[in-house]
């Protein structure tokens, strides 16, 4: 399995604007973080974990030119605006490409993007909505998924294999973090060194890393109050900050 971070920033991005840093080195091409998603490359399948609103630049940074598959955590933006640039993926490799979402966010999808699944006057469909339950089957490979706490809603994690993805993660669910046992890789959102409604702070992040135990974790979905090299610098020997385009091969 081979994993690219596509984006690595919070909803806002990282810095937030012209002049508007936060406590980042803006010097530091590690601290330049678009919205977060994640391209994975499994068995010559490419899926797609999030439609950021920066999805056209990382696949071009990415020299990706087929999507085969795209699942989704959650209904906010910052995950989903990018669906619409899934049409040129479409076009170019002459398909319909599956979506696979919790079903409540399908209702939802369905609304604000009808012309992506459902096609509008001259424009026809280029995806098609899959629901999915706890364990769901893409091109042959099996996904586990589980629903974790992101205050006032829930996010779904997904588990390929020895690997997790755990994006706007606040709390788990009764006894759910034991399903991320013996990981190899565990990729996990942390916004800001402190605890947010809706998000964990560093300290409640490093304790689930504690419990979980993974070979190596990598976090993901940051703010511009985090400096890539102060959060490496704090972070154990086995946990490390993530930055655009960076690649991981399982």
């Amino acid at each position: 399995m081979k994993i690219r971070i596509l984006g690595c920033g919070g909803s806002f991005g990282s810095p937030l604007a012209w002049n508007r840093n936060g406590n980042i080195d803006i010097k530091n091409k590690k601290n330049i973080r678009t919205r977060s998603s994640l391209l994975l490359n499994l068995n010559n399948h490419n899926i797609l974990i999030d439609t950021s609103p920066d999805l056209r630049n990382q696949l071009y940074e990415a020299k990706c030119t087929n999507i085969d598959s795209v699942i989704f955590t959650h209904l906010h933006s910052d995950h989903t605006a990018g669906l619409p640039d899934m049409r040129s993926m479409s076009l170019i490799n002459d398909k319909i490409i599956p979506a696979y979402m919790p079903s409540s966010m399908i209702d939802s999808i369905l609304t604000h993007y009808k012309f992506i699944f459902k096609g509008v006057k001259d424009y026809s469909p280029f995806m098609k909505v899959n629901s999915i339950e706890d364990e769901f089957i893409v091109n042959g490979t099996k996904i586990n998924t589980f629903k974790h706490n992101h205050g006032s809603i829930d996010v779904q994690t997904y588990r390929i294999n020895n690997f997790a993805y755990s994006t706007d993660l606040k709390k788990f669910y009764n006894n759910d973090i034991d399903k991320l046992k013996n990981l190899d890789l565990w990729i996990v959102g942390l916004l800001r060194e402190d605890s947010h409604p809706s998000h964990a702070g560093f300290e409640q992040i490093m304790e689930y890393i504690d419990y979980i135990k993974p070979k190596k974790t990598i976090l993901t979905h940051m703010t511009a109050l985090l400096d890539y090299d102060k959060l490496l610098k704090k972070c154990p020997k086995n946990v490390f900050p993530a930055y655009d385009g960076m690649e991981i091969n399982l």
